[in-house]
């Protein structure tokens, strides 16, 4: 793993028990996540696949939701 994704991992671990009461572990792990999604738009999926498995390692599964609209259309 590169040494910037290490050091944001790093960096959530430390304060995982503060997500969802403040800012700054929340915008670390928003950041890990827009990362491993980066990595999967861009086919590098060994990339996306260690930082979902780095996350599980100290307790954090993300859940992916794919969501569909519908609207009704008078013709």
């Amino acid at each position: 793993m590169g040494g910037f994704e290490q050091l944001i991992l790093q960096a959530l671990e430390e304060n995982k028990d503060k997500l969802g009461q403040g800012k700054s572990a929340d915008a670390i792990l928003k950041m890990l996540v827009e990362i491993r999604e980066s990595a999967k738009t861009n086919d590098q999926y060994e990339a996306y696949e260690r930082i979902t498995d780095e996350l599980e390692k100290i307790g954090i599964r993300l859940r992916e939701e794919t969501r569909v609209t519908a609207r009704l259309t008078k013709d």
